[in-house]
């Protein structure tokens, strides 16, 4: 899927498949504490997996091509 061209690259080709709240954070280019509002609000969805959450790349691809 060509998703978020930048500078004629896909944003997401680097990122990896499962990500931590501070990955996918960066990838939106947002703080830690924005993206666990999005996550508390239904927009992201996420897993919890040993205390953390964990955010499938394709969650933020969705969450993306809905905004």
């Amino acid at each position: 899927i060509p998703l978020i061209m930048e500078g004629g690259k896909n944003m997401l080709n680097d990122a990896p498949d499962v990500m931590t709240v501070k990955e996918a954070a960066r990838v939106l280019r947002c703080g830690r504490t924005k993206f666990l509002q999005l996550i508390y609000d239904g927009y992201i969805e996420a897993r919890m997996v040993c205390g953390k959450y964990i955010i499938l790349k394709e969650d933020l691809i969705e969450y993306i091509l809905r905004c």
